[in-house]
């Protein structure tokens, strides 16, 4: 039988798939040089998990950014969020299967490390895969958090619980990375490392909740 009674997905990979390497070429485009220069800033610096976790400001986001790159430049602030956000596409079939959760009568929800410009800019699209209606939203700027830790985890246990009125051992989520699948676990939850689309299907079907097929998925 079915225990599951509320299913969080993750953004990224799962409703909205997106290559950050887009993102270093436009942020190379706006500063000069090249993508690599600007991965090694944006990310394995860790300046946009600070921006995701929200401990540092959008301003303060583009003067490190500035200084790191090239401290006599002037791009606005505007400029730089459009160009580290312009890099999502809606997942294929995840509006359906989205639709198909809630048909069932299970509330969703989405879990997600994310920035304030990520958000903005995937809601400015106005993809169907984001209309969910989605019960609970948790991402990583608001809460302070990002996946792995386990602030966020807390989070969005006690959300779906005042949603839902669920535990932690009724909860399914979906994430592409296999990290924050291991901590969702080790809270209690039900987890699954996937992507979106077919294999979104595929777990949520190992968890007792089957989709119909009537949209026209193909699963293989």
């Amino acid at each position: 039988m079915n225990h599951i009674g509320f299913v969080y997905f993750d953004l990224g990979n799962i409703l909205m798939a997106f290559d950050r390497q887009i993102a270093c070429r436009n942020v190379a485009g706006l500063f000069g040089g090249d993508s690599e220069q600007a991965d090694a800033i944006l990310h394995t610096s860790g300046l946009q998990n600070e921006l995701e976790t929200g401990r540092i400001s959008e301003e303060g986001f583009a003067r490190v950014l500035h200084q790191r790159y090239r401290p006599t430049s002037t791009v606005p602030v505007d400029d730089i969020l459009h160009a580290i956000s312009d890099m999502f596409t809606p997942v294929p079939m995840m509006a359906e299967v989205i639709a198909s959760v809630r048909e069932l009568g299970l509330p969703v929800g989405i879990l997600s490390n994310t920035c304030r410009a990520h958000w903005d800019h995937i809601r400015s699209m106005e993809a169907d895969v984001m209309r969910g209606p989605f019960d609970v939203e948790v991402v990583s700027f608001q809460v302070g958090s990002m996946k792995p830790d386990d602030k966020i985890y807390h989070v969005a246990a006690q959300r779906a619980a005042e949603t839902a009125n669920v535990d932690a051992s009724q909860i399914l989520f979906l994430d592409d990375r296999d990290e924050n699948v291991i901590a969702a676990r080790s809270h209690g939850w039900n987890a699954e490392t996937c992507l979106g689309g077919p294999e979104a299907i595929e777990a949520l079907g190992r968890h007792g909740i089957d989709i119909p097929m009537t949209r026209g998925f193909e699963v293989s």
